[in-house]
């Protein structure tokens, strides 16, 4: 018999209350007088989650993912208009940090405060590396003034899944004006906390080989969809190197977690194209429509037309219910 979510809830050493504090503030901020919502609130969940082998880690296995997707969606959900809870990977890509990888950006910064060739102390630098940094922190300034972005960040997988439930409770009350854009990679697999060495794992007395019993992570999207935040907009993502495996995964998710889009992607194509899925029509038996969602000619990131798209479609939905 597998893990549970509550099993995995009742196990874990995490506390959310410190964020569902946090969002409820957030909520709140993005409420007008009257207690609607001034705008749609997304939940945007980005970066690789990790699975520690220790309680006091030293060694983990990770997941493939830097968060570009989640922090290119962010700018333009905010673009779009709307409030966003960012759910990242500690360490991981940020909004508005487009062209400055985290690596680069104390050169950058050395580029823009060079010493002055005229020896008079003043900085003097790369001019494209100047109107790069001012951009960012002109972006980032304006966002936090409006209070429409929250970031929360995670590392480990049990604290990931612990805050977006914890987001996700916080949010049911705004109803369909909630979404959730799960770009996330989640470990499938990990190790309970109960059965987690306390200390280091040591190389001495193991012989050749270390022998792990991992336990399969319980799939959590169909507890946002039913439990946590019901009447929320979820868009979920599917990531496969087999074009076969992908479709099927995709149409799955739909069909048992009856999520509203999944944004299907191949790993190497994933930042040209992507394919949209949506559930049937009402009453119909059919298979999930497909859209092709390509990268822009004009340079422009996947990730612009993408949430286009997905928020338009939301709008539709929000709107349904004459909110």
């Amino acid at each position: 018999m597998g893990w549970t979510s509550e099993d995995f809830f009742t196990d874990s050493p995490v506390s959310s209350s410190s964020v569902h504090e946090r969002v409820d503030q957030f909520i709140a901020a993005n409420r007008g007088t009257g207690g609607q919502l001034r705008r749609p609130i997304v939940c945007v969940t980005s970066g690789g989650t990790c699975v520690p082998l220790e309680r006091r880690c030293v060694r983990f296995i990770d997941n493939f993912s830097g968060g570009t997707r989640g922090a290119l969606s962010t700018e333009h959900f905010l673009q779009a208009g709307y409030a966003v809870i960012f759910l990242n990977r500690k360490h991981s890509i940020q909004p508005f940090t487009k062209g400055l990888p985290s690596g680069q950006i104390l050169d950058c910064l050395t580029q823009v405060l060079e010493p002055s060739a005229a020896g008079n102390g003043a900085p003097e630098g790369s001019e494209q590396a100047d109107r790069l940094v001012r951009a960012c922190v002109a972006t980032a300034h304006e966002v936090a003034a409006r209070g429409v972005l929250l970031r929360v960040a995670f590392e480990t997988l049990f604290e990931y899944l612990a805050y977006l439930r914890a987001i996700a409770e916080a949010l049911r009350p705004c109803g369909q004006g909630a979404a959730f854009y799960l770009a996330a990679a989640v470990s499938d697999f990990f190790i309970p906390w109960q059965e987690m060495a306390e200390h280091k794992i040591q190389s001495a007395g193991v012989g050749d080989q270390l022998h792990l019993t991992l336990q399969k992570t319980p799939k959590m999207l169909g507890d946002l969809r039913r439990l946590w935040a019901p009447e929320a907009f979820v868009i979920s993502f599917k990531l496969e190197t087999d074009e076969n495996v992908l479709a099927k995964k995709a149409a799955g998710a739909i069909e048992r977690y009856g999520v509203h889009a999944v944004v299907a992607n191949i790993l190497e194509t994933r930042k040209d194209v992507v394919t949209l899925l949506a559930p049937a029509a009402a009453g119909a038996s059919a298979a999930p429509a497909k859209s092709l969602i390509r990268r822009p000619a004009d340079g422009q990131v996947i990730e612009a037309p993408l949430v286009a798209e997905l928020a338009r479609r939301h709008a539709v939905y929000w709107g349904s219910t004459g909110t």
